[in-house]
Order: structure tokens, then sequence, then C-alpha cells
């Protein structure tokens, strides 16, 4: 049978997000909270049919607060109330892992030092996740969702990014264009391989086998989401009836055992009392990689595109950091005010982000942080005087902190719009500061980090926002 691929005129987009996962989806979002439009092309033409389970910790659940997301995914997450339990080994050690979330939210609300998130961390299923996230999606006048519509091609332009996509429903060829590319198309990236982006390996290659089945004898007696880690496979269960994931390392002598999951699952779980159903199977070789840059020209990586961790780990909060970090950084160089030395900041943070959470052992601690509250670190969070919450009146985009008794923040507020910045002036003079706030001045980038402090106004405001947002911007008016 042969397919006719048929040509139309072309598609134009300020930004063309290839994905419509997890990264793909913030990243379309986050791009319209600062009034950007987007196009979004997904391949599929729905949620992923894998029943992954998702956790998304307390900094990500901060971030997606900020785009009046958190309140509609914990409409669709595992129990709140019950803890996350792992099962050790064959002599099935049970350990806690994480307290119920209900638990931790109440934990932070009497925590007053600036280390605790507003929010707890979120267990979800991940087609659910998913399905929430393409919602908000379809809801957005700014974004338009196209599914089943596939990246195929990409070249770099001196002014933009020109991409062929396919919709799969008409057989049509679309010829999009845009002025930047992120590429959040996953693993196996069409965006990556097209701009020549390579992956660094940070471990010898592995085979690996994901299993989806249910199993009433593994997980009927779990009153809790477990993760049982044995020397032979890592399963999580308890979370949805009696439906488990198992993440299997393959050695050259288990291949043979991939034509019958089942009984490679029996063999390593001792289910052959109760031979497990199987719903579906991924296999995947590869070591865990993280791409040598994540940039170039104007296409940009994001999520999976960009690092694949070691499995049965997930990387769901890189990837939340990723799509906030291009989204707002995008958006300001799509309006004028940002330069590209600050999308060259995107590269290089988000990479030593990855490395850094590559390098990382465990996440149980992963609601906490250092609040050193200096450049590059989330803010400390507070309660003002007013009973809000610092965190949630932050502006949109940059917001300077002035604690200063006279509101001497004033003076770069004023230079900062005169660039065409968009800069909250927010006072929070007579507020019980956190022991950690880093100075009586501070400057909040989009994404709830410190980009400068000080106790004085800066002699010179135009620098300061040079070190922040790049160069300088000359805006003419007619007077």
């Amino acid at each position: 049978m042969t397919t006719h691929i048929r040509s139309t005129a072309a598609v134009r987009t300020p930004v063309l997000v290839a994905g419509a996962g997890v990264t793909g989806a913030l990243t379309a979002l986050e791009l319209a909270h600062h009034g950007v439009p987007s196009t979004v092309v997904e391949r599929s033409g729905g949620p992923s049919r894998f029943p992954d389970l998702q956790l998304v910790n307390g900094r990500s659940m901060e971030l997606l607060r900020r785009l009046n997301l958190a309140r509609r995914l914990r409409s669709d997450e595992v129990d709140p109330h019950r803890p996350v339990d792992v099962v050790l080994g064959r002599e099935k050690t049970t350990v806690r892992l994480l307290p119920p979330a209900t638990e931790l939210e109440m934990s932070y609300a009497q925590s007053a030092d600036g280390t605790a998130p507003l929010e707890p961390y979120l267990l979800i299923k991940g087609p659910d996740l998913i399905a929430r996230l393409r919602q908000a999606l379809h809801a957005h006048p700014l974004i338009d969702l196209r599914l089943r519509w596939t990246l195929t091609d990409m070249r770099s332009e001196p002014d933009g990014v020109a991409a062929t996509v396919i919709d799969a429903d008409t057989g049509r060829r679309h010829l999009v264009e845009s002025a930047y590319l992120a590429g959040c198309d996953g693993t196996d990236s069409t965006v990556r391989r097209c701009a020549g982006l390579g992956l660094e390996p940070f471990g010898p290659p592995e085979a690996h086998f994901t299993v989806y089945f249910r199993s009433a004898a593994l997980a009927g007696g779990r009153a809790n989401p477990t993760v049982l880690i044995t020397e032979d496979a890592t399963v999580i269960t308890g979370h949805d009836t009696d439906m488990c994931v198992a993440h299997l390392p393959l050695s050259a002598d288990d291949q043979a055992g991939i034509g019958d999951p089942a009984g490679l699952l029996s063999s390593r779980l001792g289910l052959s009392a109760d031979p497990p159903q199987i719903v579906a199977v991924v296999q995947r070789a590869g070591a865990p990689s993280i791409a040598r840059s994540y940039r170039r020209d104007r296409v940009f990586l994001a999520g999976r595109a960009a690092h694949q961790p070691e499995a049965p780990r997930d990387d769901v909060d890189t990837s939340v950091g990723d799509a906030i970090a291009l989204g707002w950084r995008l958006a300001a160089a799509i309006h004028g005010w940002g330069d590209d030395r600050l999308l060259d900041g995107y590269a290089t943070e988000r990479r030593r982000q990855a490395v850094l959470d590559h390098e990382s052992d465990t996440r149980t601690d992963a609601d906490r942080y250092d609040p050193a509250g200096t450049a590059g670190h989330r803010v400390p969070s507070f309660r003002l005087t007013g009973g809000e919450e610092l965190l949630d009146r932050l502006g949109p985009q940059f917001t300077l902190a002035d604690d200063t008794p006279g509101q001497y923040g004033w003076q770069l507020v004023t230079a900062a719009r005169a660039r065409g910045v968009p800069i909250r002036h927010l006072s929070v003079a007579g507020s019980p500061v956190p022991a950690a706030w880093p100075g009586r001045l501070v400057l909040i980038r989009p994404d709830q980090q410190v980009a400068w402090s000080a106790d004085e106004p800066p002699a010179d405001c135009d620098e300061v926002l040079d070190k922040v947002i790049g160069v300088r911007h000359r805006l003419y008016e007619n007077t």
C-alpha cells in the first residue's frame, strides 16, 4: 500500500514545540503564561497506555502551582493519605520511603525557616498526568495542539527554524516556520538528531526490560504504594488495584527469556503459583546519557530529549525544571527584553542540573533543600504580613522583593521597566522574613530563583540588569 504525502501552506508560529508529554506540555503552558503563542505537535493520539507511576516532588509542584495546575493534578493523585513504602530483598524488609502527602503538607505549613515547599509531593499515574496537561493545552487560547502530527525533519535558518511535520490522519505534509523550536520529543528525539546534538554517556550501555502486568498475589497485600527492590528486579505496585510495573535488567543470558515475559517474571519474583497477566512490555538498550549541548542556534532540547536516566529512575522533576526554564527565557526573547546570553543560560544551567540529578542517589529528601537563597537558588518562602505566601505574590516575570523602609528598590524597578522588562515591585517590609533571606532587596526570576540580592540599591542598575538578562536593549518611542 502506497501512502501519498501532500504538502500544504506553511504554518507560522513564534515557538514550535515538538512533543506533548510532560516537558512539551509544560513548555507550551509556560510560554502561554507569559503571553506567547505556540504550536505543539505530538505523534500520538492520546496518553500512553503504559500505567507508569510518577512522583513529582514539592519543588516541581510549586512551579506547577504558578500555572494553576497543582490543584487540578491533585484531583487525580494516588491517595495522599497513604505513605510510600520500600520492600527490600527477598527478606521483605519494609522501609518507609515517604510519609503521606497530607502529613507533609501539615508539617510544611508549620515551617518558618523558608526550606519547606508550599506543596507536598504528588504521586500520580502517568496517563492521568498527561491527560490533565493536554486538557490544559486544549483549553488555552494561545496554544495550538496538533495530535498525530509527527516532526520528521528540520533545518535552522538565519531568523528561525523550518520544520517538516506530517499529519497522520490526512497524510499531508506541513511546513512549520517558527522563531524557535523546543525539542521535547523524548528519548529517540528527531529534533536532537536533526540538530546534530549528540549524547554523552554517563555509564556503560545496558539492556533493560519493563513489564506491565497484573498480579493479585504481588499487589493484593499492599496497603500502600510500594517499591519492591530485589537483586533481579524493581517492581512498583499498590497504586492501581493489582497493576504492577517491573523493571528488569537483562544480561546476555537473559535474551531468551524476553519471549516469555510471564516466565521471566515468575522466576525472578517467585510468582509460579500465580502466573502474572501481561499487559505490555517495553525493551530498551542504552546508557544513561545527557546531551553534550542543549542548544544549537534557535533549536533547544528539553526533557528526555536532553537527558536519559538510568532505569528504573525517572527524571520528571528535571523535566519540569527544563520546561519552566526554557519557556520563560524563550518568552523573554520573543518579547524583546531578553538577549541571546539569557538563552545560553538555559543550556548551561539545565545541563548542569541534569548532571547533578544524575549523580544524586536518592529523591527521598527532594522536597527540602538548602535555604541559601543566593543567586541561582530557589528563594526562601514565607508568609507575608497579610497572610499570603510570598511565592503566590510573585509576578509572572521578574519580581523585586523590597524590605527597605523607604522602598528604595524603585530605582532598579524603574531601570528594568525602561528596558521593557516586566517586573513587579513587591514590598515585604514588616513581614517576618526567615533567617535565610538573602538581602533587603531580592530580585527574583520567573522560575522563583534568586537573580540578585543586596542590602542597598545598586550603584549601577543597568549593570545588574546586564548580568541578569543580558545586554541592554534600547527602546525608542515616538513622542
